[in-house]
């Protein structure tokens, strides 16, 4: 059994030396980086609260919930556990080298993490707004073509970049486009609705010098060369991520002026408006949308399910006890 009664240098020296055998023993420097200060943060703690100094013998279930009882009044859940997580480690240190007979954090669980609110998306207005502006620039079709694209179909703006002419397959009736850029290296098909391949349309007639309609153009598809990048920037090159950033940042900027658009609009923010309509349109369907987001994992498309921050103020402030809705 170690000396239960120990020096602030002792108490300094068991920390490192607790420390040093998570390096020993194969963890990662951040989590050591982590759990140290945390181990000393409730040292600290535990000597102001117990007007005493800390000393492993001393040490008991009720210290350890107490403290994390007190970092919950102030800090987010995700600090909370990292503290739990590492007081666990140091008790369980602690108890195998013999300075406590009992782990008196075999009862210490992590918080729960509380459900993340839904992405903020646009309104219908909002995205009438962007569309609307986005035909008085200089290269109207194209950007219209780019707004509609990724808020029809939910594309990130790196997928939107790398889209090649052979990626596409446009049809009077129905139409696709593979995306083979998206995370991890996943490949997926994602369909394209009438009002995307009507903007492709308008955009790509003038280009391939044919009628700016779905017909037309898709006729003059097989024509292309299916290597040639779909967007193309004012030099006749392949549109990058940054320069579709560019535009649509423009055009939100011009927008949020006139009060039209949220100041906070990003490109993603289109990708969440496409996927908060998709489960308005068709509710629960977590598994399709998750194929078309190219999400790998339903918990990452699960968040559209959940309120966002604008849905519970406009609940609240409908509520039936409010006296001035």
């Amino acid at each position: 059994m170690g000396d239960a009664s120990m020096s602030p240098a002792d108490e300094r020296d068991l920390v490192s030396d607790w420390a040093a055998d998570l390096a020993d023993t194969g963890h990662a420097a951040p989590t050591s980086r982590r759990y140290v200060p945390a181990v000393r943060a409730f040292l600290v703690w535990f000597a102001d609260e117990n007007h005493e100094p800390f000393t492993p013998a001393r040490l008991t279930p009720i210290d350890l919930t107490g403290y994390t009882q007190r970092i919950q009044q102030t800090a987010k859940a995700s600090t909370v556990n990292v503290h739990v997580c590492a007081l666990r480690s140091f008790c369980a240190w602690l108890t195998d080298n013999g300075y406590v007979e009992r782990n008196p954090a075999l009862r210490l669980k992590a918080i729960g993490m509380p459900e993340p609110l839904a992405p903020k998306s646009l309104k219908p207005v909002h995205v009438n707004a962007l569309l609307r502006e986005a035909q008085q620039t200089r290269y109207a079709a194209r950007d219209y073509a780019l707004i509609q694209l990724m808020v029809q179909t939910g594309i990130r703006i790196g997928e939107c970049a790398a889209l090649l002419v052979g990626d596409v397959q446009l049809g009077e009736r129905q139409g696709q486009m593979i995306i083979r850029t998206g995370k991890g290296n996943k490949t997926r098909t994602v369909p394209l609705n009438a009002s995307a391949r009507q903007a492709l349309a308008e955009y790509l007639g003038p280009l391939w010098k044919v009628e700016s309609n779905v017909k037309a153009v898709a006729t003059a598809w097989a024509k292309q060369s299916t290597t040639s990048p779909l967007w193309r920037s004012q030099k006749g090159g392949a549109l990058s991520s940054r320069a579709i950033g560019e535009v649509i940042e423009g055009l939100v900027e011009v927008c949020f002026q006139r009060n039209l658009v949220p100041s906070d609009t990003t490109p993603h923010t289109l990708r969440h408006t496409f996927a908060t309509n998709y489960l308005k349109d068709h509710p629960g369907d977590l598994v399709g949308l998750a194929a078309l987001l190219g999400h790998s994992s339903l918990e990452t498309t699960h968040i559209y399910v959940q309120p966002s921050a604008d849905d519970l103020a406009q609940r609240v402030e409908q509520t039936r006890l409010n006296a001035y809705s």
